[in-house]
């Protein structure tokens, strides 16, 4: 799998990627989570959304460097190590499974509307040594001096 995009239906205005077969897959937010854009935890990652509901597109793919298109609205770049079984993405209704070889990743989020459509790409990029850093954030997010990589699972 180089590529993969399918469509999908926003809930709670986040959109999760998690290790497949994971417990309690979804994270808990608390308002640095809300400000920073996403909630963090080993395994798990949940992404806050352009809009909080509606249809948008879904694209994952296995790129070799971290790189943004001119008319992304907010990109944010996470570790994830990725386990026997891949990944699951999607909403807190529905989830796909995808099979992404195992291995340390520069996970980048991107997110941007095309003709009315929102549409996010997560793009995994092997890494050594990850580190979670906002590339380009949008008047939504009001970043904090540190990023918040602790997160509780929803229960």
């Amino acid at each position: 799998m180089s590529e993969f995009s399918f469509e999908t239906e926003i809930f709670y205005s986040q959109i999760a990627l998690f290790q497949y077969g994971i417990d309690n897959p979804f994270n808990d937010w608390n308002e640095l989570h809300v400000n920073q854009g996403f909630s963090w935890r080993d395994g798990s990652v949940s992404f806050g959304t352009l809009s909080s509901d509606g249809d948008c597109k879904i694209t994952v793919k296995l790129t070799k460097k971290v790189e943004t298109d001119g008319d992304v609205i907010r990109a944010i770049v996470v570790p994830f190590k990725v386990k026997k079984g891949g990944i699951e993405i999607g909403s807190v209704m529905e989830t796909v499974a995808i099979d992404i070889p195992e291995g340390n990743y520069e996970l980048l989020f991107t997110a941007k509307n095309v003709n009315s459509t929102e549409h996010y790409t997560f793009s995994f990029i092997e890494s050594e040594n990850p580190i979670a850093k906002v590339l380009k954030a949008d008047d939504e997010l009001n970043l904090p001096d540190n990023l918040l990589m602790k997160a509780n699972p929803a229960i």
